[in-house]
């Protein structure tokens, strides 16, 4: 048997990983994630780029662009939405200067407007007039706005704590600031309006960590296992589930095998002896899912193994 098929072999084990995932968790598409940066505290929005793509692709295009750097929160109504996307201050002028701005969007209202979900406001009567401006539900506003002017179109949501920050943003006061109301402002005493008085922002783009070793990729149903057979050395290789009853069967895909010269943490074992394939962790949407999943290869020739036990985190 040559070297090939011996880290085959050794890594099918991991495909009865991905079986169970498969098994136990729904499959989720992949999702882009930007980071809003404030002078009160940062919070991470999930868009959703396969529901709504020309809506983020829309806000992608003023985030990469850097429009949205120093830009101000300039609305906040406490239990309904805080708004920003729109304005920036210059300090030498003491003016407020709107950002340049890209053709409207066509509406996408399929997602419903509830807490933590982040829209596009657009002009009264029209639609299809989204622009630069976006803001966050704070609270369940459907009844309100899934409905009115079309359907106004939730392209993400606020992901982790990042609801506190945004709440704390909501509770600060609100002035009447170059004719626009409900402009919230921070540590204001009276007087003229100067820059740390804003809530700016910066958006940028969260850059994707580095996969873990043993994963489940849920858009392609394949399993990533990342493999120390020993003396055969280390791989990484990716399975596919061929079976779910009774065992759960994975078969390894002999083009995907990739000899490696490094090992890493938590990477899967595979004894030649016995047979056992063991992953330490398996990781599915970006979570630790499943720990100590334990493979016996059941059909060398098919390079097929059987998931024998696993934990569930």
């Amino acid at each position: 048997m040559n070297r090939s098929n011996l880290l085959s072999q050794t890594f099918v084990k991991q495909c009865l990983a991905i079986a169970i995932v498969f098994l136990l968790s729904a499959q989720t598409a992949s999702a882009t994630t930007v980071r809003v940066i404030t002078s009160l505290g940062n919070f991470s929005i999930e868009l959703f780029d396969d529901i709504t793509p020309a809506t983020v692709a829309n806000f992608l295009n003023y985030v990469n662009s850097g429009r949205f750097n120093g830009t101000e929160i300039h609305r906040s109504v406490p239990g309904f939405v805080i708004q920003g996307g729109w304005l920036s201050f210059d300090a030498a002028s003491n003016s407020l200067n709107q950002v340049t701005l890209d053709p409207p969007v066509q509406n996408e209202p399929i997602v419903s407007n509830t807490r933590g979900t982040v829209s596009m406001a657009k002009l009264e009567g029209d639609p299809n007039s989204a622009t630069s401006q976006w803001f966050v539900n704070l609270a369940d506003n459907s009844s309100n706005l899934d409905g009115q002017n079309g359907g106004f179109t939730a392209f993400g949501r606020v992901i982790g704590d990042g609801m506190t920050v945004v709440d704390n943003i909501a509770a600060q006061q609100t002035y009447t600031l170059a004719g626009i109301t409900d402009f919230p402002l921070i540590n204001y005493v009276g007087g003229a309006v100067v820059e740390n008085n804003f809530i700016s922002i910066a958006v940028v783009v969260e850059e994707e960590a580095a996969p873990a070793p043993n994963y489940f990729d849920e858009s392609g149903g394949l399993l990533h296992v990342t493999v120390d057979a020993g003396t055969s050395g280390l791989a990484s290789l990716t399975f596919s589930i061929t079976a779910t009853e009774p065992n759960v069967i994975v078969q390894l895909d002999l083009s995907s095998v990739v000899v490696l010269t490094e090992t890493v943490d938590k990477i899967a074992t595979f004894d030649a002896t016995t047979g056992r394939l063991v992953l330490p962790e398996l990781v599915v949407s970006g979570t630790a899912a499943f720990r100590n999943l334990v493979f016996i290869l059941s059909d060398a020739e098919q390079l097929l193994f059987t998931l024998e036990s696993f934990e569930q985190i």
